[in-house]
């Protein structure tokens, strides 16, 4: 019980930074990159967290399906939002900020 509460507790500090920055990005207008990469991370901490809670804590079904389905299409979107962002940047300027 003390690993997955530790657990939890690192994953859902993790979770709320990546809200906090993603709001951060938002609310000043950062850079469209930093937006859909804090996104694709902020997905795949959110899957990471769902399947081992999923496997060793709640056990699979109907409320983790759905989390996670929206985990996965947040990912696909930030990363078809990147390479659509490269395609009309250019590589060259798309390279610069990373």
């Amino acid at each position: 019980m003390g690993a997955s509460l530790f657990v939890d507790v690192i994953a859902i500090a993790v979770l709320v930074l990546f809200l906090l920055q993603f709001l951060r990005l938002a609310v000043t207008g950062g850079s469209k990159k930093e937006l859909y990469l804090t996104l694709a991370l902020f997905s795949i901490t959110l899957g990471v967290w769902l399947i081992y809670n999923a496997s060793f804590t709640w056990g699979w079904d109907f409320y983790t399906y759905v989390p996670l389905a929206f985990a996965v299409a947040t990912f696909l979107l930030s990363v078809f939002g990147l390479f659509r962002l490269r395609e009309e940047e250019g590589l060259g300027g798309f390279q610069k900020e990373i």
